[in-house]
């Protein structure tokens, strides 16, 4: 084993372990999370028949 494996595996870990924390913190695991603004709701259109001649 080089030199260079463990440091790889070392950020790997890193990287792996601030990916959890970022979806922790989305998802409100951890602190308050994220709070999205309310999205405005579409009335429902009319379905037009379509001529399929």
């Amino acid at each position: 084993m080089t030199a260079i494996s463990p440091m790889v595996l070392l950020l790997l870990l890193v990287a792996l372990l601030a990916g959890a924390l970022m979806v922790g913190v989305a998802t409100g695991r951890f602190g308050a999370g994220i709070g999205l603004p309310a999205r405005p709701r579409r009335g429902r259109r009319a379905r037009r028949r379509q001529n399929l001649r």
